[in-house]
């Protein structure tokens, strides 16, 4: 049963993995590039569609400014005004030619005429206008109220747009002055501003049709976009293949929409899709094959391992695994039968060792009692000096003893005031040893007192200012403070003796151990002990002695006290 369970584990991770690996980067990267590919056709689209229509409007609203020109100088003409009037009818030659000169610069853009108050023409310089305009509807009386141009789109006629303005006279408007664009001119006017393929529409304020290119075969076109613009909805809705994209000329309210073909159509996009769906069926197919293949040919010699290893955890270390190849399932075989050799011999060591541990624990509780012998044989040295009147030797006996007693304890931490203590009774011994040679002084705030510290952690320090800082005889001062700074307690021991040589102030900042003969093995101990307990960055620190002269030395501890004391 538990290697059918192998068996099914194995071959399903091994399954997922295939899958992952070759199907996940496959269709990433199948999303991806269909997304950059249609985005990017999109973005161009969109950047063609808005330079075409911005061309088209500026084409249209450039030539209603030219027409509004051209009727505004002839609305000024004199000559045309008496013909408004029936008083220069008689010299149609002349307004004619006064007609034909205004507009000769727009001959091939629009048709121009003239028109009395009662709406019949009387000049025109083509045929296709209409003979006669309703003066009392229509856009000759949107011309008679409003003041400028009037634009109106029309289907009638064969005209497509048409500007008026009026003449004013003694009693209302005299007359009109026409522009008339036509479907041939709308695509003269056109002509080149939009690509193959695209199709234009000029709308009025209304969305009514005005004009259409001649490829746009779709009568209905603009009431859908109506019916769109009226309900809220895309104008993309008004047809499925195209985008529409819509500006507004300022200076009549018409509109220019220019149809554009999607880049990328419905039915394109779903063939685009199916393949990339058949190439991921497929490559998940040879994924699968590929998987079931491996794995038929790693199950066996994994079931026997694993039956093998279940034999070793149930304590039979004999156990081995016949190696019949030279491939990595392989060697893992022989990795195991070296394995299990390994931990048996490894099993008979131990159990030497748990024996010769034993015996070892025993000759340490034994040799416990040497470091009391000389306690005691320190206490009788004591008591003999004090019997034979040798002060010194008495009181050197019972500080060595009081130290022995104190470092052989098991507390790896002990309160400031113990080694302080501790430190009196060394440099009581000193000052027997070297009289005259130093002074000392203690500076501790009361509340540190209780606070923990390393055992024999100043000792080695103040030893160091002793027998470095004065070895060149001179006679000076040591000093230790213990202050709060924050939640750090900050021991500081210095001396004004002749300071650490430069040589070994960079020895010990780089770390290098101290140098046979040299001696400072006690403050490399002390940082060493300081970087065990607290962090690397706990060391010792060298300070800018005070006037220049001796070693200052800082260490810097969190202030911890045991439990029920200060601060605790």
């Amino acid at each position: 049963m538990r290697g059918v369970g192998l068996r099914a584990s194995f071959r399903k991770k091994l399954l997922g993995s295939f899958l992952a690996v070759g199907l996940v980067p496959l269709v990433v990267c199948v999303g991806l590039i269909l997304g950059i590919f249609q985005t990017v056709l999109l973005r161009n689209s969109m950047e063609s569609a808005q330079s075409q229509i911005e061309a088209l409007t500026s084409d249209l609203g450039g030539l209603i400014a030219s027409c509004g020109d051209v009727l505004e100088e002839l609305g000024r003409e004199e000559l045309i005004l008496r013909a408004m009037t029936g008083r220069g009818r008689g010299n149609g030659t002349q307004v004619y030619n006064a007609l034909y000169s205004a507009a000769a610069p727009l001959l091939r853009e629009a048709d121009f005429a003239l028109y009395d108050a009662e709406g019949k023409l009387l000049y025109a310089i083509s045929n296709a206008v209409p003979r006669s305009l309703p003066a009392n509807w229509g856009i000759l009386a949107a011309a008679r109220e409003e003041e400028g141009l009037v634009c109106r789109g029309t289907d009638t006629g064969g005209g497509c747009m048409r500007m008026v303005q009026a003449i004013p006279g003694e009693e209302g408007a005299a007359g009109y002055v026409m522009a008339e664009l036509r479907e041939e001119h709308f695509r003269h006017l056109f002509q080149g501003s939009y690509v193959a393929g695209n199709d234009v529409l000029v709308l009025d304020p209304f969305w009514s049709q005005v004009y259409a290119s001649p490829t746009l075969q779709d009568s209905t076109l603009a009431p859908r976009l109506r019916a769109c613009l009226m309900e809220g909805r895309s104008l993309d809705e008004a047809g499925a293949d195209y985008t529409y994209h819509v500006l507004r000329e300022e200076e009549s309210g018409f509109c220019v929409l220019l149809r554009q073909p999607k880049p990328l159509a419905d039915g394109v996009m779903r063939l685009f899709y199916v393949v990339a769906g058949i190439s991921i069926l497929l490559c998940a197919a040879v994924c699968v094959q590929v998987a079931m293949r491996i794995s038929r040919q790693l199950f066996e010699p994994i079931r026997t391992l694993n039956s093998a290893m279940a034999a070793v955890e149930g304590g039979d270390l004999d156990t081995q695994v016949k190696v019949t190849g030279t491939d990595e399932i392989s060697q893992l075989s022989g990795r195991f039968n070296r394995m299990t050799q390994r931990l048996k011999a490894n099993l008979t060591q131990s159990i030497r060792q748990q024996q010769e541990l034993g015996d070892a624990q025993i000759r340490m509780m034994q040799a416990q009692l040497n470091p009391h012998f000389l306690y005691n044989t320190l206490d009788t040295l004591k008591w003999l000096g004090k019997i034979n009147g040798s002060q010194e030797v008495s009181t050197i006996s019972a500080d060595l003893a009081d130290i022995l007693r104190r470092s052989i304890s098991a507390e790896e931490f002990v309160a400031l005031r113990e080694e302080l203590a501790v430190l009196e009774r060394y440099v009581e011994i000193q000052t027997i040893r070297f009289p005259g040679k130093f002074d000392f002084s203690l500076r501790v705030e009361e509340h540190l007192l209780d606070a923990l510290v390393p055992k024999l952690m100043l000792q080695p320090l103040v030893e160091n200012a002793i027998i470095h800082g004065f070895e060149d005889g001179s006679h000076g001062h040591i000093t230790v403070e213990a202050v709060q700074s924050g939640e750090l307690m900050l021991l500081t021991v210095r001396d004004d003796g002749c300071g650490m040589s430069e040589e070994s102030l960079e020895r010990f900042l780089r770390r290098e151990g101290p140098q046979a003969g040299n001696g400072h093995l006690g403050l490399y101990n002390v940082d060493a002990i300081l970087r065990l307990h607290y962090g690397p960055d706990s060391g010792l620190r060298f300070l800018p002695p005070p006037g220049g002269r001796g070693t200052c030395i800082r260490v810097a501890l969190p202030i911890s006290y045991e439990k029920g004391g200060e601060g605790s």
